[in-house]
């Protein structure tokens, strides 16, 4: 009897750390970080060739705040995306897989529209220098739900309707979300 009260104790004990460490990591100023990098694929358009840059997610309570600055971009617009999967593997990185559908949407959209997947962020504008900035929130998110995820660049403007990635043109550039 001692012998499964100590057994308890120890699962009860680990329990309580792993609960911790999740609230901890969704508490308000966690972060999680993609580092993007140009795709193998980026050569066959190469007005998009060197496109690296950081997206930062902070957690604000119920909420998470979207930061990014991206380089090497084309003058103009271009799609920005959050996807299922954080495999990079494929040369055109559409081992990303499609759109996070956190809600179960199902719809393309842009982060201002009622229905559209979590992960539609919208568009970046880039300057003449190729440089673009970043700012959004996903609302009732948290940290936690972007485990296992990536973040995508395109190479054109995301129109915020046309299913299933708002005719943005292939991927350029994405990284893992850590």
């Amino acid at each position: 009897m001692l012998r499964f009260s100590s057994m308890a104790c120890a699962v009860l004990i680990c329990g309580g750390l792993i609960a911790s460490f999740t609230r901890a990591t969704d508490a308000p100023g966690a972060m999680a970080v993609a580092n993007i990098m140009p795709s193998k694929a980026a050569a066959t358009q190469p007005s998009n060739t060197n496109v690296t840059g950081t997206v930062t997610f902070t957690q604000s309570d119920a909420d998470i705040q979207v930061t990014g600055d991206i380089t090497g971009l084309s003058p103009g617009k271009h799609g920005i995306h959050i996807h299922e999967k954080d495999d990079m593997s494929d040369p055109q990185l559409k081992s990303a897989g499609p759109h996070w559908d956190m809600a179960g949407k199902h719809h393309h959209g842009g982060p201002d529209t009622a229905d559209h997947h979590a992960g539609d962020l919208g568009n970046l504008t880039a300057d003449d220098s190729g440089k673009a900035h970043l700012t959004g929130v996903i609302h009732n998110a948290k940290l936690d739900d972007l485990k296992g995820h990536s973040v995508i660049v395109h190479a054109g403007e995301d129109d915020m309707k046309t299913d299933p990635a708002g005719n943005s043109g292939g991927r350029v550039a994405g990284g893992r979300l850590k």
